[in-house]
C-alpha cells in the first residue's frame, strides 16, 4: 500500500519539517504519526534527501535504501502470484531475524550512493528485545549508515532519545479529498474516506480499498443512535452480534471518531464528518459525556486487541455509553 502513495508524494515533499533534513548530519530519524502509509512515503522522501537523489529513484527501489520488514513472499517466494486485497493491505511486524540481518549488514559498503539507509516501517511493532538490540547501532552507527524509523506508537525512551524526531501532521480534509479525487471517481466515497481518515491519505486509500467500510460506518452510526437506554439494548446488540474481531475494531475506530464529532458539535465547533450525520446521532449527549465515551471506546479497542470476545467487548461498551448518556 505504501508504494501506492507515490502519487501523493508531492504533498509530503512540501512539508516544512523536511527543510532541515541532512543539514545536521544526523544518522537516525524517528518519523511519527498516525498514518503508517504516509510515514512510509515520508521515509522514502527523507532517504532521498539524505542521499542527494530524487524521490522517484527511491520509490522505484534502490539497492542502498533497504526497507524492513520484508513481506513473506520476498523472503520465501510463493508459488501463487495472486494476492487478495487483505494481503495487499497487511502490515508486517519487524522480527528478531530482521534486526539480526540489519546488524550483520551494517558494515557493507554502499553500492552506488554515499550512504546506506535502513528504513524500518511499523517500528513500534518491534519487541523490547529487538529495540534494545538495535540501540547500539542507532547510538553509534558505522560511517555512511543512516536509520529511518517509522512509528505510529511509542517506542522505548532510549530509542526515541537517539533519533531526530519528525512529526507527520495530518493534512486538511479538503486537501486529501482533492488529492483522492484525481484517482477515484466515486465522489461520495472519496468524501467519506477523506473525512474518516481525518486528513491522512494513506488511511484514506485503505478505506477506499475496504469494501465493508461504508457498511461499518452505517453500523457505527446506528449503534450510537440506538444506544439510548436499557430498553434499547437488545436492538443495539443485534447490530454487532455477528461481528468478527476485525469488524469490531473497524466499528470501534469509527465510533471513536463519531463521538469526537458529537463532542465538537455540542461545543459549537466544526465536525469532521457530515454535520447532518452527527446531528442525527447526538441526542442525549453533552460535549463532556461524548468525550468520556471516547475513553470507553479506546478501552474497548484495547480489550478487543487483547483477544477478548468481540461481542462481550461491545456489550460492555454499549452499557457504559448508555449509563453515561443517562447522566447527561
Amino acid at each position: 500500500m505504501s508504494d501506492l502513495l507515490q502519487k501523493y508524494a508531492e504533498l509530503y515533499e512540501d512539508l516544512p519539517v523536511l527543510k532541515s533534513v541532512g543539514e545536521d548530519h544526523a544518522s537516525a530519524f524517528l518519523l511519527s504519526g498516525e498514518d503508517a502509509d504516509g510515514l512510509a512515503t515520508l521515509a522514502k522522501i527523507v532517504a532521498a534527501k539524505l542521499c542527494g537523489i530524487s524521490s522517484e529513484q527511491v520509490f522505484g527501489g534502490h539497492t542502498d535504501i533497504i526497507v524492513y520488514p520484508k513481506p513473506p513472499e520476498e523472503k520465501k517466494p510463493s508459488k501463487s502470484k495472486a494476492k487478495s486485497s487483505a494481503d495487499k493491505q497487511k502490515r508486517y511486524t519487524i522480527s528478531a531475524d530482521d534486526i539480526r540481518e540489519i546488524v550483520d549488514s551494517l558494515y557493507l559498503t554502499p553500492f552506488e550512493l554515499e550512504k546506506r539507509v535502513f528504513i524500518l516501517e511499523n517500528a513500534e511493532s518491534m519487541s523490547e528485545i529487538c529495540q534494545n538490540k538495535l540501540l547500539k547501532s542507532l547510538e553509534e552507527p558505522p560511517p555512511r549508515v543512516c536509520f529511518i524509523l517509522c512509528a505510529g506508537g511509542r517506542m522505548l525512551p532510549t530509542v526515541e532519545s537517539r533519533c531526530n524526531r519528525i512529526e507527520l501532521p495530518p493534512f486538511s480534509v479538503d486537501t486529501v479529498e482533492r488529492a483522492l479525487g484525481k484517482y477515484h471517481r466515486d465522489a461520495r466515497a472519496v468524501a467519506l474516506a477523506a473525512r474518516a481518515s481525518r486528513g491522512n491519505p494513506g488511511l484514506a486509500e485503505r478505506i477506499l480499498a475496504d469494501p465493508d467500510f461504508a457498511d461499518m460506518y452505517a453500523a457505527a452510526k446506528k449503534i450510537l443512535k440506538l444506544a439510548t437506554g436499557s430498553k434499547a439494548f437488545a436492538r443495539t446488540a443485534a447490530v454487532y452480534e455477528k461481528f468478527t474481531r476485525d469488524k469490531t475494531e473497524s466499528v470501534l475506530g469509527i465510533t471513536e471518531y463519531l463521538l469526537s464529532d458529537i463532542a465538537r458539535i455540542r461545543a459549537g465547533a466544526e465536525t469532521v464528518f457530515e454535520k447532518a450525520d452527527i446531528t442525527d446521532i447526538s441526542g442525549g449527549f453533552t460535549a463532556y459525556s461524548a468525550a468520556v465515551c471516547c475513553d470507553f471506546v479506546r478501552e474497548a479497542r484495547k480489550h478487543n486487541a487483547a483477544n477478548c470476545m468481540p461481542q462481550a467487548v461491545m456489550d460492555t461498551l454499549i452499557l457504559k455509553i448508555m449509563q453515561e448518556r443517562a447522566k447527561a
